[in-house]
């Protein structure tokens, strides 16, 4: 028989679909995850999970049970706490630990655990984005890198100490030091990973976990720079990492599913009808007559004019324009993304404006 979780995080979906024998006493056994997805959702719960569904095969019927953040009494699917999925998982897999720490992409928990795998403390915080997983992934994208890149990033990169405070002052310091090549980009991913791994082990500290066994879950434990650092930073302790770690309250709610869910709907009948509704406006093209629009002309490089070059080279993007002296005319232009590289984006740039003046010219200038 098989059993359907579904955890709605804050920036993805994840899905497991467990499969377990009944007992004549009705006791599930033999239970596995014989299939496990996760997606990033954007908001939009609906579509993210018919993907999923969709991947997997999923036939609808089977015992189903959603948990995760309010998103979840959006679907007409039967729904539960996150803790409770975190217990069942761990009793489901016969993991013994003194403590769990659920890494997602905005959000850090601590659970502390009695002698029975109950939770009996918890200890959260996502007040500042600077140590979670999405900072994280929005840090690689100013890189021009995805979390795929994190598994070839060296261990022997230098690891800088970056400001913790805020994650503004962070995102500064990451970008300062590239601008400026006083780090590689394999150097910040580090980096950023040291930051996270304090981030948890400070939360261990909170939580008066200085030995013991911890099981580690969450998307965030696919970075083995991270596990390095935090095995490094608390060698007293013994960190386990369960093969369903990013999938883990899903896997949870999967095993509660057939006691506690409700049968799969149809794709079309996921979703309760929304009775919330907001005030509108009348559209936008009603007012079309109150705007002027302003067209960029097509500027083209002359030859025996004077031209000025301007440059503006942010911290996320360089931008470049050539403009007539006499006219102010813009002859040319490119916005690019920097990437942690300046002088390279720069380049680009400049390359992009001699494409054009040649081509205006003829190659005279």
């Amino acid at each position: 028989m098989q059993s359907l979780g579904i955890n709605i995080g804050s920036t993805s979906l994840k899905i497991a679909l467990y499969e377990y024998d009944h007992s004549p006493n009705g006791v599930i056994e033999n239970g596995k995850a014989v299939w496990t997805a996760s997606t990033p959702h954007e908001g939009d719960f609906g579509a993210a999970v018919r993907k999923l569904l969709a991947e997997g095969k999923i036939k609808e019927g089977i015992p189903a049970l959603v948990t995760g953040n309010e998103g979840r009494f959006m679907f007409d699917i039967n729904g539960t706490l996150e803790p409770l999925c975190v217990e069942a998982a761990l009793r489901a897999l016969d993991i013994k630990a003194d403590a769990v720490v659920s890494m997602g992409g905005e959000d850090l928990i601590v659970y502390s655990l009695d002698t029975d795998g109950r939770i009996i403390n918890n200890f959260s915080g996502n007040k500042c984005a600077s140590g979670t997983g999405e900072f994280l992934k929005q840090q690689l994208a100013r890189m021009d890198m995805t979390l795929d890149d994190i598994d070839r990033v060296s261990d022997t990169a230098k690891v800088y100490a970056l400001s913790t405070r805020c994650s503004v002052f962070m995102k500064s310091d990451c970008t300062h030091r590239l601008n400026k090549r006083e780090a590689t980009k394999d150097d910040i991913v580090l980096s950023l990973s040291d930051v996270m791994a304090v981030k948890v082990i400070d939360f261990l500290k909170r939580a008066k976990i200085t030995s013991g066994r911890v099981a580690l879950t969450g998307g965030i434990t696919l970075n083995r720079h991270i596990i390095r650092f935090i095995r490094e930073k608390a060698p007293q302790i013994e960190f386990v990492i369960p093969e369903t770690a990013p999938v883990f309250e899903a896997l949870g709610a999967a095993v509660l599913a057939p006691q506690s869910g409700s049968r799969l709907p149809s794709t079309d009948k996921l979703l309760k009808i929304n009775d919330i509704r907001f005030g509108s406006l009348s559209a936008l093209r009603d007012w079309k007559d109150k705007v002027k629009f302003f067209e960029k002309a097509g500027g083209k490089v002359r030859t025996n004019r004077r031209y000025i070059l301007g440059v503006d080279g942010g911290s996320t993007t360089t931008k470049a324009c050539l403009v007539d002296i006499e006219t102010d005319e813009i002859a040319a232009s490119h916005y690019g993304r920097t990437h942690g590289d300046p002088v390279k984006a720069l380049k680009e740039c400049l390359a992009i404006i001699q494409e054009k003046v040649i081509a205006d010219t003829a190659g005279k200038i």
